[in-house]
């Protein structure tokens, strides 16, 4: 009768060492998703913006111009990534691209404008003319730094 009982017994304990395991796996991948995010944002960081709405015969768009700042030690080739404007209860106004050939100094920063179009199927995206700059919050993504040595920094 002894013998019947030990086998759920041991399929218990090794349920819960499996299930241990796990959560610590989970939460050891959590933290170096962490780490990579801090990092992205303390190697370039946005320093200012500004958006000059303007409507031509048929488009509508936006001059946007940011200003990015290098914390990194060596100097920067290429970035890739975004830059969204949200509003105050974090919903995604408009996004755009940064651009990608972005020579920045180690340790230096650079403005860089560029004009974008609205899509007149995402009625939100006018948001950006309407609502004042104190209003609105900006996330900086970057996927990925190449620098001027051609070595590369996969962030995302």
């Amino acid at each position: 009768m002894a013998l019947l009982a030990a086998p759920p017994a041991h399929a218990q304990d090794n349920t819960a060492a499996r299930l241990d395991a796990l959560e610590q796996r989970v939460a050891h991948l959590e933290a170096l998703a962490a780490k990579e995010q801090n990092q992205s944002t303390a190697l370039i960081t946005l320093t200012g913006w500004s958006a000059e709405f303007a409507q031509r015969d048929l488009s509508k768009t936006y001059k946007i111009t940011y200003t990015l700042q290098s914390h990194c030690q060596k100097p920067i080739k290429l970035i890739d990534g975004r830059l969204d404007f949200l509003d105050a209860d974090g919903k995604r106004i408009y996004s755009i691209p940064l651009i990608k050939e972005a020579p920045l100094n180690a340790d230096g920063s650079v403005r860089f404008a560029g004009n974008y179009f609205l899509n007149p199927a995402l009625p939100d995206e006018i948001r950006l003319r309407d609502l004042p700059p104190t209003q609105i919050a900006t996330q900086l993504h970057v996927r990925r730094i190449v620098f001027r040595d051609n070595s590369v920094l996969p962030l995302d």
